[in-house]
């Protein structure tokens, strides 16, 4: 049945409550008493389902009126959403009257009629279902509710008054004296298994009822037709004349402090939908909102506002993003997964699809045949845009202890290795390090007042005086050269793949950065360079019109480890990224994490935010700018579990509660798409750095063996 059938009902408009707290009985009859004096709202039907998995509240007036009575409602903690789900029809029924209609209820026992209804809520089994429905009718003034009782038979056969159970009319003049009230009808209904449970279903829920009944008052439950509930059907004549304070015994409403059979705490709250989501094959969970179970994404469209994702270890995190990545990929899209523990990119490797298999580039080196990547190979650009790229990546590692002088000659190096064709990384330490090697690297370079001087200067200093200066930037280097892995991606001066491949063929950019294989500098080091080399890429973009910028996803897991890796202001790099079609998901366990400027940075310009449960300090920080949540609300959030507020055609969606989605089956094998990735774009790292010691010592020569061929790669 459509959203719209589910709410419209038999001429009733429904609406479901979703409470995000306990009630006082006072605001409860308060709402009531609203309720009662707004005659325009006409009859008002508020009911109470509960089954294994949990309950539901709704309400329902005409559709016209319905307004009016969220709007009375909407005074207490609650949120009111459109339903989604049916109500189911009972298998059995029943009507409760009053032995005599003017009869008082004893509104002052809601709390404990609310706990041993919730209880009996709490044992229902599979296939289980009950049902208490209050419907409201023809409004009564206090005058007409502190009215005497009519004659009854016994008064009319004998002639005189009979005599009343002590208090009684008293009683009846004191509480009702002062308020309104309806005439009503209360209806229960059930379903089980067996007819003997669904007696004892509906017997139950009478029993907690039984709780209001006065010394002048008794209750009684006769049969009735289960398609009444169903419909809600007025009657012939109302059974009850209740006053808005006693109404609240009859309600089954949270009435009474926390913990609540059935509802616990109510941390975390649990945020609905907004009325319209927007569907997307990039899904990042369902709706967690009871009757909803709603898929719940980013479409690509919004993805470019960019997505923050803060969550600790094992919360729910690479579920979310391998989510992402599948619909990505799937759709033919360029992406890039930046992955410091490895486990998310065996995941994602998992989920390739056939006719993408040649698209999937790994960058890992602990491969035997890794993927190379040449940060100075980018043609394209200015010798000093590389150096200022390297240079934001080394800093970023080195922060510490990155002083001026490491600044110098760190420029000098990186500006005269990109003008060179065939120069890598590994070129650094010959160039500072080996004269003659250095002398064959400058032969083809010309630039007296820029890195000529620099070499000058350099050249003119001893042994000892060079050894002082370059003590500190030799810590930085040996991080390349000391570790296999490292040298074997680094130091390809042609490898067989182009980052810029990414945005011109789709490709599929897996970096296993595993932190426990390669080192936690090295880990940085090499994530912050393919950061710099992927900026100057990105800004390449601007060359190309609109059309044809079609968007590419980036993410990053651990993101303060890599974003410093991108040269300039992180602000506007995001800001720019955007028009540039280029989307980045940003994920890391906690805020801590990050300096001041990347926070604000992020922030600011990732429009679509998710948050897993968190620890106190973030939760207490966080929860202030979440209206309606609280710090409790974010660090109680279960496994699998977050607080998302998403664009979708332009528009924040508002905060909202979802769960993460089981990934689907794997539909490829890991090591088969590595071996395929190895084959077509790796490289040996034993003829990587075969390659690097022929060029020390070229012909087998010593390294200060003298020749006057230039270095680097002879045009044709």
């Amino acid at each position: 049945m459509s959203t719209a059938n589910n709410r419209r009902e038999q001429g009733w408009e429904w609406r479901e409550l979703l409470w995000q707290d306990t009630i006082t009985p006072e605001a409860a009859a308060e709402v009531l008493e609203r309720i009662a004096t707004a005659e325009e709202l006409g009859a008002v039907v508020l009911e109470v389902r509960a089954d294994h998995d949990g309950v539901r509240w709704l309400i329902a007036t005409t559709s016209a009126a319905v307004g009016g009575l969220v709007g009375h409602v909407g005074a207490l903690p609650v949120r009111v959403l459109t339903p989604r789900r049916t109500r189911a029809e009972m298998v059995s029924a029943g009507r409760v009257r009053l032995l005599r209609p003017v009869g008082t209820l004893n509104g002052e026992r809601a709390q404990a009629i609310t706990r041993t209804l919730f209880g009996g809520f709490t044992r229902l089994g599979r296939g289980e279902q009950v049902v208490l429905q209050l419907l409201l009718g023809p409004r009564l003034t206090p005058g007409e509710l502190a009215a005497p009782a009519p004659p009854g038979w016994l008064e009319l056969l004998v002639g005189a008054p009979a005599s009343r159970r002590p208090g009684t009319s008293d009683l009846v003049h004191r509480k009702r004296g002062t308020t309104h009230g309806f005439a009503g009808l209360v209806r229960i209904g059930a379903t089980a298994v067996t007819p003997g449970r669904v007696r004892q279903l509906i017997i139950d829920v009478f029993g907690a009822l039984r709780v209001a009944e006065t010394a002048g008052t008794r209750l009684r439950l006769t049969p009735a037709n289960p398609r009444e509930i169903t419909q809600v059907s007025r009657p012939w004549k109302w059974p009850l004349r209740v006053s808005s304070h006693e109404a609240v015994s009859l309600l089954g409403w949270p009435v009474g402090a926390p913990p609540l059979p059935v509802l616990g705490s109510l941390h975390p709250r649990i945020l609905p939908p907004p009325a319209h989501l927007v569907a997307t094959e990039r899904v990042i969970g369902v709706t967690a909102a009871p009757g909803t179970n709603t898929p719940v994404g980013i479409p690509v469209r919004d993805a470019l506002t960019h997505l923050h994702v803060l969550g600790p270890t094992n919360s729910g995190k690479s579920t979310l993003l391998l989510s992402l990545i599948r619909a990505d990929i799937h759709a033919g899209r360029g992406v890039l997964v930046l992955d410091p523990k490895g486990d998310l990119a065996v995941d994602v490797l998992a989920h390739i699809p056939e006719h993408r298999l040649d698209d999937v580039v790994i960058i890992d080196s602990s491969s035997t045949h890794p993927v190379g990547l040449n940060p100075l190979a980018a043609s394209s650009r200015a010798p000093e845009l590389v150096a200022d790229s390297l240079l934001a990546a080394f800093r970023s590692v080195f922060a510490s202890s990155f002083g001026v002088r490491s600044v110098d000659v760190f420029t000098a190096a990186f500006t005269t290795l990109g003008r060179i064709p065939g120069a890598n990384l590994l070129w650094l330490t010959p160039l500072l390090t080996n004269k003659t090697f250095r002398h064959r690297a400058l032969r083809n370079i010309d630039d007296p007042l820029g890195v000529g001087a620099f070499w000058e200067s350099y050249e003119a200093k001893n042994e000892r005086q060079l050894g002082q200066e370059l003590e500190t930037v030799f810590n930085k280097v040996r991080q390349l050269t000391m570790r296999p892995g490292l040298r074997a991606v680094l130091g390809q001066a042609h490898p067989r793949f182009d980052l810029a491949d990414l945005f011109t063929r789709r490709r599929i950019v897996i970096v296993n950065l595993n932190k426990g294989l390669l080192g936690a500098d090295s880990a940085r080091l090499l994530g912050s360079l393919i950061m710099g080399q992927l900026w100057s890429l990105i800004l390449e973009r601007q060359r190309l019109p609109k059309p044809r910028r079609h968007t590419v996803t980036i993410y990053i897991d651990e993101v303060q480890d890599f974003l410093k890796g991108i040269p300039g202001d992180l602000t506007d790099a995001l800001a720019l990224s955007r028009s540039l079609g280029v989307a980045f998901t940003l994920a890391h366990q906690h805020l801590a994490q990050l300096s001041s400027d990347m926070r604000q940075a992020i922030d600011a310009n990732t429009r679509s935010k998710v948050y897993f449960g968190l620890g106190s300090k973030d939760a207490t920080e966080l929860a202030r700018t979440m209206t309606g949540l609280d710090a409790q609300d974010l660090m109680l959030l279960p496994k699998y579990h977050a607080y998302a507020t998403l664009m979708q055609d332009g528009n924040a969606t508002g905060w909202t509660t979802i769960t993460t989605t089981p990934p689907a089956a794997s539909i490829s094998d890991p090591a088969q798409v590595a071996a395929h990735s190895q084959t077509l774009y790796g490289v040996s790292a034993v003829e990587t750095d075969q390659a690097v010691i022929d060029l020390i010592t070229p012909n087998g020569t010593r390294p200060e063996a003298s020749t006057d061929e230039p270095i680097g790669r002879v045009p044709r």
